[in-house]
């Protein structure tokens, strides 16, 4: 037997042993442990959608809660909408049917009822949004709270007060009219309410100055702040003639950030803290106030996580309604607990688009702080969906954590003071597949040189390769739409790092966080100058094209699982039954993506840990190399030439057992001609199209994937934008066979850009996760022939 026939032979007895193994922990007895992932989080939300479905009367409504006529139908219909039930489902149309026909009058109802309208339709249901919104603005009490109805007098409440401003919040959202004054009067009031009423440690009672605190108040009065906050408060930005950046900042920041200490000093999400009772409630209220304020944990807590696995504990497996031992059942009922705990479930699993990094001591990491609010409502807008942000801690962080979120942004003034770990997290972030969106707090009254500075040395020292300045025609100006640069400052652009076929940093040496802030989304818009204006919306679109180009719209689902890739050097090559894939030498970048293969062996030994190393290792067309290796790796972009002694070389290869698994960078279209036309000449047959269920694809018989049907992204370019679609192929692999047994595989369509970092909108190509799948069934395939 030949040295490589033994190599293969025992690298796939490793494989067969470990994958056929049915050694692994004991099965759990008894009652099964909750597991929080998006499947069972979806589940537990279609058991309670199921539930709230059941309980609707022949009227369209359902049961009523002591004086309030149609909140309980107004509340489900709206838990049922957060939970993707469209508003023409039979049973949602004939509850928001049951509600049109009401006038409310009762401020839950007519809270309820607006927001229910406002998340199903809110053009068809314009006038009675209208009608309610005027409704709250007229019974709003003196002190700026509301009281349960029609009385203006003196005093009200927070818990009703959180619901009028939640109403309004989505009632300017969905286009509501006022007049600026009005607007502003009816927040001003509030705002003031709420500062009057609020504890010295943070926290908020249910009435001013009482020793009932509550956590359900305290969520109310976090959310309840940032609304009014978003339609009053002044951040460092101003453009009163002209844009300044680096003014005083204005806002609810303090008051917030002590309410938001104090949630995370009497954390639990079994309870409401400091009352206990009405625990889906305040469940209800702290998915907003963690969403709202884009938290992804409260001190060291996941509040997410840790409440919707509370929730699927309490959730009755057979029914799917919430039954907590806390339940104040004198003031709801089972379907308004259920529709409560159901909003947590469904509203707190919005998509996750960007983190903002908190870093160093102060405050230099949050200039501009209502700038990822406003750019992410933007996009919801633009692309049309629910969308988060979050803050992320770099000192606390694992590269997991910052893979939650695709886009990392970066904004600063002074030079961070950062530790090699924490540079080595960042590095490693982007070799993961992430994206860093950074710009320094510089111009217009900024001075942010030292960041600059320090961004351009961070590109070189960390990355590996200096800032490059951005052509205009680059798809990043037009991702979504192409942007006007004449609108922007002349000392505007973008820089960014490459990475394989798409960047892995994007750098604007001027602050565009300044013009989000501005920039307003809805509500009672500043009035700007037409030229500060188009400014503040071309500087808006910017940061949403950066969005879509790093993402191509495409989330991971909250809850989902990070797959970090490891290192897998801890056995070298020379050990017998050590596997490695080397990449071939040749004249067509060969090594355009050098991280490639080194992911596809680290996914691998995530799914399939035998003996193997991840070394990035090339080796050249010469017989005594090549004959090392069972299988041989290559890629490339541009024209392919091999010589007559490198054809002979790899005929003599693949006559004697060896195995190329090629792609072409990028669906290069020249790489791909020209690697049909070598290969034909060195075996003397084409390359041919892999049949649908061919056995390589099925990946039964060698513990692979079915990999039938796998998911490809086509961006397409138009004059002023990026459209991308996504679809369900099999697998465009094309084969070459001697005798018996498949010599070549090669993949027209990317895998190597996906496999480095992730899809990009510059390559048609698989996602990241089945380029891995296809790559990991060829290997094995191979290896089994």
């Amino acid at each position: 037997m030949s040295p490589r026939a033994a190599c293969l032979t025992c690298c796939f007895t490793i494989v067969t042993v470990v994958l056929n193994s049915s050694a692994g922990p004991a099965q759990n007895r008894g009652a099964k442990p909750i597991v929080v992932n998006p499947e069972t989080v979806q589940k537990a939300i279609d058991r309670s959608s199921a539930f709230l479905l059941a309980g609707q009367k022949e009227d369209g409504g359902w049961s009523d809660v002591n004086d309030y006529p149609g909140g309980v139908t107004a509340l489900v219909v709206l838990a049922l909408l957060n939970a993707g039930l469209p508003p023409d489902h039979p049973k949602v149309a004939s509850g928001l049917n049951y509600s049109r026909q009401r006038v409310p009058k009762k401020t839950y109802t007519v809270a309820l009822q607006s927001m229910a309208f406002c998340a199903a339709n809110p053009a068809k249901y314009a006038a009675e949004i209208q009608r309610n919104t005027e409704w709250l603005v007229k019974f709003q009490c003196r002190d700026g709270s509301w009281s349960y109805g029609e009385d203006a007098g003196s005093n009200g409440d927070p818990s009703n007060t959180q619901f009028a401003l939640l109403a309004l919040y989505e009632a300017q959202r969905a286009g509501a009219q006022l007049s600026p004054d009005d607007w502003k009067a009816v927040y001003g009031r509030s705002k003031k309410y709420w500062l009057d009423i609020r504890n010295k440690d943070g926290s908020f009672p249910y009435n001013a100055g009482s020793t009932d605190i509550r956590g359900s108040m305290t969520c109310a009065g976090i959310a309840s702040l940032v609304i009014v906050g978003s339609q009053l408060d002044g951040g460092e930005a101003s453009a009163d003639g002209e844009i300044k950046c680096c003014g005083q900042e204005t806002s609810n920041d303090f008051q917030i950030n002590a309410a938001l200490k104090w949630l995370a000093a009497n954390f639990t999400v079994r309870e409401n803290p400091g009352l206990r009772q009405f625990h889906l409630y305040y469940l209800y209220g702290l998915e907003r106030a963690g969403r709202m304020t884009g938290q992804r944990f409260l001190g060291d807590h996941d509040w997410y996580r840790e409440g919707a696995k509370v929730l699927m504990e309490i959730q009755e497996t057979i029914s799917g309604r919430f039954d907590s031992a806390y339940t104040a059942s004198t003031l709801g009922n089972e379907y308004t607990e259920t529709a409560f705990g159901l909003l947590f479930l469904a509203k707190g699993k919005r998509q996750v688009v960007i983190n903002r990094l908190k870093f160093g001591k102060g405050e230099d990491w949050n200039h501009h702080s209502l700038a990822m609010q406003h750019l992410t409502s933007h996009t919801e807008r633009a692309w049309k969906r629910d969308l988060a942000w979050q803050t992320i801690d770099l000192h606390k962080a694992k590269v997991a954590d910052l893979l939650e979120a695709p886009v990392l942004f970066i904004s600063a003034s002074h030079a961070p003071v950062l530790t090699n770990e924490s540079r080595d997290l960042l590095r490693e972030y982007v070799e993961q597949g992430g994206f860093i969106f950074a710009e320094a707090c510089d111009g217009d009254g900024c001075d942010g040189k030292a960041f600059d500075d320090y961004m351009r040395r961070f590109a070189a020292e960390v990355l590996g390769k200096p800032l490059e300045k951005l052509s205009p025609d680059h798809p990043i100006w037009h991702a979504e739409r192409s942007v006007d640069l004449k609108a922007m400052p002349e000392n505007f652009w973008l820089y960014g790092v490459q990475t394989c076929c798409r960047l892995g940093l994007v750098y604007s040496p001027i602050s565009l966080s300044c013009r989000w802030e501005l920039n307003m989304p809805y509500g009672a818009r500043r009035e700007y100058t037409p030229k500060i204006q188009a400014e503040l919306d071309n500087a808006t679109l910017a940061g949403i094209n950066v969005l879509s180009y790093a993402t191509g719209k495409e989330l991971k689902q909250k809850l989902q699982s990070i797959l970090v890739l490891d290192e897998v050097k801890n056995m070298t090559p020379t050990d017998r039954g050590v596997f490695v894939l080397p990449q071939l030498q040749h004249n067509a970048a060969a090594d355009d993506a050098p991280r490639a293969i080194t992911n596809l062996i680290e996914w691998m030994g995530k799914e399939n840990p035998f003996r193997m190393s991840s070394e990035h290792r090339m080796v050249p067309i010469v017989d005594e190399e090549l004959q090392k290796y069972p299988l041989i790796f290559m890629h490339g972009r541009g024209e392919l030439k091999f010589n007559e002694a490198q054809r002979s070389t790899l005929r003599n290869y693949l006559k004697n057992g060896g195995f190329i698994f090629a792609d072409a960078i990028c669906a290069d279209e020249q790489f791909a001609s020209s690697l049909r036309r070598e290969m034909a000449v060195i075996l003397n047959v084409e390359l041919q199209p892999i049949h649908a269920d061919h056995e390589l694809l099925q990946g039964n018989r060698f513990a692979g994937f079915d990999i039938r049907q796998v998911n490809v992204i086509d961006p397409q370019r138009t004059k002023d934008q990026i459209t991308v679609s996504r679809r369900k192929i099999s697998p465009q692999l094309e084969i070459a066979s001697l005798e018996d047994r498949i010599a070549v595989v090669f993949s027209p369509l990317d895998l190597s850009c996906a496999l480095e970092s992730r899809h990009s909108l510059q390559c048609r190509g698989y996602i990241r996760d089945d380029a891995a799948r296809i790559g990991i069934n060829v290997i094995l395939f191979g290896l089994q022939q």
